[in-house]
């Protein structure tokens, strides 16, 4: 299928799983008193001090809808905008924030596309795993840099490539089964499905697994620095027990 995108912005239309859960209202009151706590993967928090790193609050979650993130940042202070590219993670968003009276910008927008934003808006861009679901990085990073202010954040969170490298169904669905390389990556889901290897169930979607070079040098070779880094896993994931199948890096824009 050449449209993929279409197909994953439908598919987070329709999907309900634990990433399109809003925060209830007890949820929000924990979260307001407590230190922040947000996740960029499964398995663990992102450190607190990473948002020590700068005192600015303009903050945009890319791909980053579904009223969890955003009501927490802004109950937190900060001001707010979440660019998704499915209305339905914005409209829940846009659902907190009223319930809570709160401020949320919410902006329907493609990441493989260039940011409907000026340059040098943002002190930090928070993008929990989510390019799982675009084949190219090279925009989102490049606009990543472009919106950031000069010394502001990049915090991503994405999935171990390693990970794909074995058929999904025997991961997730037969436990009984032996596990064995299927795939080499970078894995390309809407290639193996034009080659006839495999057949895409939309309640899944696409996915593209990426190298470490394309993640990791992708944010470097357009002005951000690495300045930490932190791996998770997901426990109900069996490949889990052989390796972490999350990785989290911090950027700052030079």
């Amino acid at each position: 299928m050449n449209d993929y995108i279409k197909l994953n912005k439908d598919r987070w239309n329709k999907v309900n799983n634990d990433y399109t859960q809003p925060l209830t209202h007890e949820e929000l009151e924990e979260a307001r008193n407590n230190p922040i706590a947000v996740a960029l993967t499964v398995g663990k928090k992102v450190p607190t001090e990473w948002f020590e790193k700068t005192s600015g609050k303009k903050i945009l979650g890319l791909a980053c809808g579904g009223g969890q993130q955003g009501p927490v940042f802004a109950a937190k202070g900060y001001d707010v905008t979440i660019m998704d590219f499915s209305t339905s993670q914005l409209q829940k968003d846009e659902m907190v924030a009223k319930r809570e009276g709160l401020k949320i910008n919410t902006v329907q927008a493609d990441m493989t596309k260039p940011f409907p934003f000026e340059d040098e808006t943002f002190d930090i861009i928070f993008n929990p795993v989510s390019n799982v679901y675009i084949e190219d990085l090279e925009n989102m990073y490049k606009e990543a840099a472009r919106v950031l202010k000069k010394g502001g954040l990049l915090m991503v969170g994405f999935m171990n490539p390693w990970t794909y490298m074995y058929d999904a169904d025997v991961v997730w669905d037969h436990p009984d089964e032996e596990l064995l390389l299927k795939f080499s990556i970078p894995f390309n889901s809407r290639e193996l499905e034009e080659q006839g290897k495999i057949t895409i169930d939309p309640a899944y979607g696409y996915e593209f697994s990426h190298t470490l070079e394309t993640q990791i040098r992708g944010q470097l070779k357009n002005g951000l620095a690495m300045i930490d880094f932190y791996e998770s896993c997901d426990k109900r994931n069996r490949l889990s027990q052989y390796g972490n199948d999350y990785i989290a890096t911090l950027c700052i824009k030079l």
